[in-house]
């Protein structure tokens, strides 16, 4: 239960997290002072990268103990935990890892170019899937 409750609030504290580069592609004036949050933005998303794949590791094994809805919820909240933190650490996770092989980087590269337009709309609805994390624990635990 309280893992359900965790990942909720995680992820929706992480989308409002992103939510300021919807208003930096459509304001320049406004880009100096996000520049100084993409750290943040990066050790977030890549914090919440990690504890996304484990935590898919561990509603996956448990399949068979939790109620249907609950545990479709979590995965569906845990799933979007992993890849939004990956959208938001990308330039972090490039710069320390991926810089070395230009192959795997510029092909990485161009699949998160494509997403990156969709990145607030994406966070809007990672905001409704976290509270409907947090609820359905709450209702069905």
């Amino acid at each position: 239960m309280l893992m359900g409750i965790l990942s909720g609030c995680f992820l929706t504290a992480l989308c409002m997290l992103a939510v300021p580069n919807l208003f930096v592609s459509k304001k320049e004036e406004m880009s100096a002072f996000f520049k100084k949050i993409l750290i943040y933005q990066g050790v977030a998303g890549l914090i919440s990268c990690i504890i996304g794949i484990i935590a898919l590791i561990q509603y996956a094994i448990q399949i068979a103990t939790m109620v249907a809805v609950l545990w479709l919820t979590s995965m569906l909240c845990t799933a979007s935990l992993a890849g939004f933190g990956f959208i938001l650490s990308y330039n972090l996770i490039y710069t320390l890892f991926l810089s070395k092989g230009k192959n795997l980087g510029d092909n990485l590269h161009k699949m998160v170019a494509n997403i990156m337009p969709l990145q607030g709309k994406l966070s809007i609805i990672g905001v409704i899937i976290g509270v409907w994390s947090i609820m359905a624990t709450v209702m069905f635990t």
